[in-house]
């Protein structure tokens, strides 16, 4: 009778929307509903109960550990637990709120025909970094450009990067020819200047974060994600004032390299 109430409460539909509905994808909602009625299960468990595919289960707690939605307990077995509830809405409510001011400040600009001054926004979260990508892929109204080095960043964004090439010009230009593969949409390699600058830098310049993608929208607006010491951050610009410089020096000396190839 017990499990029978806890798989009433795993599969009540109208709770995975609302948690689809704040970014989780159906597999992340399914194991963060799961967890919540069972409070520390093992992943063979959440299996068991979620009937999600085995080689999905670990992946998506991944994802939802990154996220701040569970923990596990570092033993063998490894046993997750959902994280207080409060505190992490509470989380997310600020982050949406910090989110939201920025886009009213922008809009009421707009509104009164102002000159709209140079605003930087960090992306501290991977939910936010998440939603930032995803919105700016979809509000561009001409251009995208895109730099990518990093292959999970590809595969995560294929299905948003393939849907903005159907609407807007889009340039995905990735820092080595072996991600080429990874590609959803034609690619280019840069040329010395943007490789050497942005991709790879020379040893004596190994300073700083590296950059893992870089988001160029309508030549005024950019985001960008990079990483440093293991600590990956985002940084969106808007207006960007070196945007229109950089996205025409990057279109001036890109090659593509043929289109990616057909994923099965």
């Amino acid at each position: 009778m017990l499990l029978k109430l806890v798989a009433d409460v795993m599969i009540d539909e109208s709770l995975l929307v609302q948690l689809n509905g704040i970014g989780m994808s159906e597999y992340e909602a399914k194991v963060y509903v799961s967890l919540s009625a069972l409070r520390v299960a093992s992943a063979r468990e959440i299996h068991e109960q979620t009937k999600i595919p085995r080689g999905r289960i670990y992946e998506t707690l991944t994802s939802l550990t990154r996220k701040g939605f569970i923990v596990s307990s570092g033993r063998a077995p490894v046993r997750y637990s959902p994280m207080e509830v409060t505190a992490t809405f509470e989380r997310m409510k600020r982050e949406s709120i910090t989110s939201l001011d920025g886009l009213h400040e922008r809009l009421k600009t707009l509104e009164a025909g102002t000159q709209e001054p140079m605003h930087g926004y960090e992306l501290r979260t991977e939910w936010t970094r998440d939603n930032q990508i995803r919105m700016i892929l979809r509000r561009a109204k001409s251009e995208i450009i895109i730099l990518c080095n990093d292959e999970d960043f590809l595969t995560k964004y294929s299905r948003d990067i393939s849907r903005a090439a159907k609407q807007v010009l889009l340039y995905l230009v990735i820092g080595r020819v072996e991600l080429a593969g990874s590609a959803p949409v034609k690619c280019y390699l840069g040329g010395n200047d943007i490789g050497s600058s942005l991709f790879h830098r020379a040893a004596g310049e190994n300073i700083g974060p590296s950059m893992k993608l870089l988001v160029i929208a309508d030549r005024r607006e950019s985001l960008s994600v990079m990483e440093e010491n293991a600590k990956v951050t985002g940084i969106v610009i808007y207006p960007d004032i070196y945007a229109g410089f950089l996205s025409r020096k990057i279109v001036q000396e890109i090659q593509p390299i043929g289109r990616a190839r057909k994923r099965s």
